[in-house]
């Protein structure tokens, strides 16, 4: 769509189809074969770079003066070899090559010379035009420098720990100890806080949201909230996340302004009218909330207690995380499958799978009725699906009794 005009497609999938990240993953397969069977072993040697040579000289001259009683000597020469890399950066036989691939946005981290990544880059641009027939973005296609630069990668600004500044004899955390020279850094990109504040200023000052107005109190608390959650969330990862400080003050304001303006009051009318406290990970935060009444009671929505400290255990590699929730989560699945069993009627042979949305649906739509054997059976396991024969998978659907190995009749009734 064009301009609000629709167009027939002719090539290419439609943007935002279902499909479309489906087949651009099979087409871009051969790009993640060609990078990981080819290059990468190419431009990946060594096991690990050279030592550097004054640095062990430091370091023995160091513990000559530890073992001769030399105090003073030993802390001198300690600070010396601190400020110096224990291995040789510049290993001409030390190459790593990393490759990461999203959608049609790809990252590849590069260990070596600026050569040999404007190599790799020619390579796959080759690649990429004689054997996909696609055409690689110059303005985005960039080779950055880590160290003094920063790469943009899924919002995220990536780049490596390395100190501007002479390593004193006590770091900036208050402990003796090397720096984390080398290691990846995430971040937030630069500009990106007051890009994601401008739609709550004008002219500088921030001001209400009046498509919110017609909205209750508590949709407009909830509104704010999710929104920037989302962005906290996503950002987790970031080392500086505690920037977002900024954003939260800009939303705040214009969250009191709204509903300053929907109740025609004052800002500190507002403040005193919705103040409240919650605690997250035992620490207690101010917020702005309201109650609401439900059916099971009261919820209450508020704005705020979302931490914006760095937390060091959310820096587990992202793999790492994925590969556990898909053993917990999907292992059981996989194994009933294997079962060849229909955990309704015993018969065995070919299975499938039959899925529901939300458990909470099974039990609120036979809430006052006798719901039939395979609603009982997935609300008392806890699960979303159910592994069962062809046969009962389509009496499920159609509403029609279940004949259990036994010869009786299981009730089955569906909306």
């Amino acid at each position: 769509m064009e301009d609000w005009r629709y167009y027939m497609t002719h090539s290419g999938t439609p943007q935002g189809g279902i499909l479309s990240p489906l087949l651009a993953n099979i087409y871009l397969h051969e790009l993640d074969r060609y990078v990981e069977d080819q290059l990468i072993p190419v431009y990946t040697r060594g096991k690990m770079r050279v030592p550097n040579l004054d640095y062990r000289h430091l370091t023995w001259a160091w513990q000559r003066a530890k073992q001769q009683g030399d105090e003073v000597t030993a802390k001198q020469l300690d600070h010396q070899r601190r400020q110096l890399p224990s291995y040789d950066p510049q290993d001409p036989s030390f190459r790593r090559l990393r490759y990461l691939r999203y959608a049609d946005d790809f990252l590849l981290g590069f260990i070596g010379s600026k050569a040999e990544a404007e190599a790799i880059k020619a390579a796959l641009r080759t690649f990429l035009s004689e054997r996909l027939r696609l055409e690689m973005s110059d303005e985005k296609t960039l080779i950055t420098h880590a160290k003094t630069q920063h790469a943009q990668f899924l919002g995220y600004a990536i780049s490596i720990y390395q100190a501007n500044h002479k390593l004193s004899p006590q770091s900036h955390t208050g402990f003796k100890r090397r720096s984390a020279n080398g290691r990846i850094r995430l971040g937030l990109p630069y500009g990106l806080v007051d890009r994601l504040a401008k739609p709550y200023l004008k002219s500088g000052r921030t001001h209400s949201d009046v498509k919110l107005l017609a909205g209750s109190d508590a949709h407009i608390i909830d509104f704010y909230q999710q929104r920037f959650r989302g962005l906290a969330d996503y950002y987790q990862y970031a080392v500086d996340r505690y920037r977002l400080g900024k954003l939260k003050y800009v939303m705040e304001l214009s969250l009191v302004k709204t509903l300053a303006e929907k109740f025609r009051c004052t800002q500190a009318h507002i403040y005193r009218r919705y103040h409240g406290t919650q605690t997250v990970n035992e620490s207690r935060y101010k917020t702005l909330q309201v109650e609401v009444a439900t059916k099971s009671g009261t919820r209450t929505i508020y704005w705020g207690a979302i931490p914006l400290r760095y937390d060091r255990s959310a820096t587990r590699p992202l793999q790492d995380l994925q590969s556990f929730r898909d053993y917990y989560i999907y292992s059981d699945l996989i194994q009933r499958l294997q079962a060849n069993t229909c955990e309704l009627c015993g018969r065995q042979g070919r299975c499938e799978v039959h899925h529901v949305r939300k458990l909470s649906d099974l039990k609120t739509r036979w809430r006052g009725k006798a719901p039939p054997l395979w609603v009982k059976r997935m609300i008392a396991l806890r699960r979303k699906t159910l592994i069962v024969c062809p046969q009962c998978h389509r009496d499920i659907h159609a509403g029609r009794p279940l004949p259990n190995p036994a010869g009786t009749v299981l009730e089955s009734r569906v909306r």
